[in-house]
């Protein structure tokens, strides 16, 4: 395996994660699919594909790298930064602009919430408008310039002096593409299609599994006399009177 690739990860994961945007979980692992997002934004090590690097990790470089690969995480076994640390929310107020990357669709979705606040992680706000725009590129999202004074949440968290964490952002402090009709008309998501009445089926009776009896045709009881017909009358009394 390439010695410059090696040389590469364990600074990026050992050393200064934060100069890649990177950000580690609270287990201190990162997500492999956006270490391989780093190689293409940096236009290192094209050759590399994902599952080359996922090859890396779990056997050739398992010596210094741990690697979950059920859940596609990775970390240095030795790490030489400190993790993400609280920090008061006015440290940030020293920066006149921070920036951030977010989907389009999600853009327009906040323009209308008003408020950006993911359910499971924090917004990234990075110190480098270059940083974000490598990040926007790979994940085809927009950046976002943020303005720091317009923030108050009670929860930020510092990672190395460039990356700072918050869990929501809103919409006023942030300044992003224009939301006009074509915008919208783009990636507005599609109507629900109208719902289609139920088709009524008719009642059938069901069938009988016994076979019915057969209708006879009517006919009138005699009780074993059986009627004489008129004319055999008439031949009979014509009989008689000769």
């Amino acid at each position: 395996m390439d010695e410059t690739l090696f040389k590469f990860l364990k600074y990026m994961l050992a050393h200064h994660p934060e100069e890649f945007g990177l950000v580690p979980n609270n287990n201190g692992f990162f997500k492999i699919k956006e270490i391989f997002q780093v190689l293409i934004f940096t236009k290192k090590f094209k050759k590399v594909r994902l599952e080359t690097l996922k090859q890396a990790f779990s056997y050739y470089y398992r010596d210094f790298f741990e690697f979950l690969e059920d859940f596609g995480l990775v970390r240095a076994r030795e790490v030489f930064f400190s993790p993400p640390t609280p920090e008061n929310i006015r440290q940030i107020y020293n920066f006149t602009k921070l920036w951030t990357f977010v989907k389009p669709k999600a853009w327009l979705r906040i323009s209308i919430d008003g408020i950006w606040k993911p359910r499971q992680s924090m917004i990234p706000l990075f110190t480098s408008q270059e940083l974000a725009q490598n990040w926007a590129k790979v994940k085809g999202a927009l950046v976002i310039e943020v303005d720091p004074r317009k923030l108050d949440s009670k929860i930020v968290f510092n990672f190395q002096d460039s990356i700072f964490l918050v869990p929501e952002i809103p919409f006023s402090a942030m300044r992003g593409p224009k939301i006009d009709d074509k915008f919208i008309k783009k990636y507005s998501p599609p109507p629900k299609p109208p719902q289609k009445e139920p088709k009524i089926i008719p009642f059938v009776s069901p069938v009988s599994e016994e076979p019915e009896e057969e209708v006879l045709p009517y006919r009138k009881i005699t009780h074993g006399k059986k009627k004489e017909k008129p004319w055999k009358r008439y031949q009979k009394k014509k009989a008689k009177r000769s």
